[in-house]
């Protein structure tokens, strides 16, 4: 009978320790991937679509540009939601997907970027400031057309942006994070 209360304390205080670990683990990884924030969210249209520009701060620690000096490639992915706003039912029009990808080149000394909305386009440059501002930044996004939207009716945008964990960085030290949900309400 006593081995086995000692067996269920010593099991009881491995799961404290677990739960312990995991809560560290926890608030260690926003510090490990900056503070990344969602700004300058604006909706627009042109003549037939509804387009979102935004910009996202604080993507790359110090760990992240090293890594990435190395040619280790950075994916980046927002979530882009809309929809109508009902007082009682929500309903969703549209969910699209733009990804961006950086990756340094090592032996050209460049930085390529691409932007998977902006159709087989490969931006490249030689300065990384420039790079990280285009990596990080949407311009004219279509969201979706105008003619599926009714005059008078609320509707919702929200947005959020994800980097994707590359598996074969060197660090070690996890890159992923996701920003909140931002979220613009309109009436059309």
């Amino acid at each position: 009978m006593q081995i086995l209360i000692e067996h269920n304390a010593v099991k009881t205080n491995i799961g404290k320790g677990c739960l312990v670990f995991f809560v560290l683990l926890l608030t260690a990884i926003p510090v490990l991937c900056g503070d990344a924030k969602l700004t300058n969210l604006i909706v627009r249209n042109n003549h037939n679509e509804l387009q979102v520009d935004l910009l996202i701060k604080g993507i790359f620690t110090e760990e992240m540009k090293t890594d990435m000096s190395k040619g280790i490639p950075v994916n980046l992915t927002f979530l882009i939601l809309h929809e109508v706003r009902d007082y009682w039912f929500d309903d969703k029009l549209v969910s699209e997907t733009a990804m961006h990808d950086i990756r340094f080149d090592v032996l050209r000394k460049e930085y390529r970027i691409r932007r998977s909305w902006e159709k087989r386009i490969l931006l490249v440059e030689k300065d990384f400031e420039k790079a990280q501002s285009l990596f990080s930044e949407i311009k004219g996004f279509d969201v979706i057309p105008l003619k599926r939207l009714k005059k008078g009716k609320h509707y919702q945008l929200r947005i959020k942006s994800e980097l994707n964990e590359n598996k074969a960085h060197l660090s070690g030290l996890p890159w992923e994070f996701e920003t909140d949900w931002y979220t613009i309400n309109f009436i059309y």
